[in-house]
């Protein structure tokens, strides 16, 4: 499971298809991590290990890397119930939500952004709507700009049900393999 923060956003991967030898946690920069692997030969093994406390240690091929980390349990998480108000949707019904208002969502950060079915920049105002199969009980929300666009991201190449759910100032979105848990502006 690879999990990334920038403390506004979480986001959660659970990777198929990975051959575990000891079980562990640790952490390292998530923007070199992404330059290293990036670069190396597609569809070649990465070999990850940890060294001591404050080491990982990445190989592949002809290339090898240390990266300085810090404690697994200094990682800020969230550790909030979401089950209990939820519901799905399907993601090519909630992609069409989010492309027909994001265009609406203002470059200030200033600014909030309304997005269940609508969004404003103060300007120019959109709304969609789209019809669920269920009645559903949901308070509307406002997500940051950021949660917006990296969520239509990850729809992008995505068939299925989203499951979402919120508690307290939270929304978390689900999508099979991966978790998208965004803070919602007040």
């Amino acid at each position: 499971t690879i999990t990334a923060t920038d403390l506004d956003l979480i986001f959660i991967h659970q990777i198929s298809n990975v051959e575990i030898l000891e079980e562990g946690k640790t952490t390292t920069s998530s923007s070199i991590t992404y330059d290293i692997v990036r670069k190396l030969s597609s569809g070649k093994k990465i070999n990850f290990s940890t060294v001591g406390e404050n080491k990982l240690h990445l190989e592949s091929e002809k290339s090898d890397f240390n990266l300085i980390c810090i404690s697994a349990s200094e990682f800020p998480l969230t550790d909030e119930d979401f089950n209990k108000n939820e519901f799905s949707i399907n993601s090519k019904n909630l992609l069409k939500l989010l492309n027909k208002c994001k265009f609406s969502v203002s470059n200030d950060e200033t600014r909030h952004y309304l997005i269940t079915a609508a969004a404003t920049d103060s300007h120019r105002m959109s709304i969609s709507k789209v019809r669920l199969n269920e009645k559903i009980d949901f308070e509307p929300i406002i997500l940051p700009k950021k949660s917006i666009f990296q969520l239509c991201s990850l729809l992008e190449d995505y068939e299925g049900d989203v499951k979402i759910s919120n508690i307290k100032s939270k929304i978390k979105f689900e999508l099979n393999n991966s978790i998208l848990i965004s803070k919602l502006i007040d």
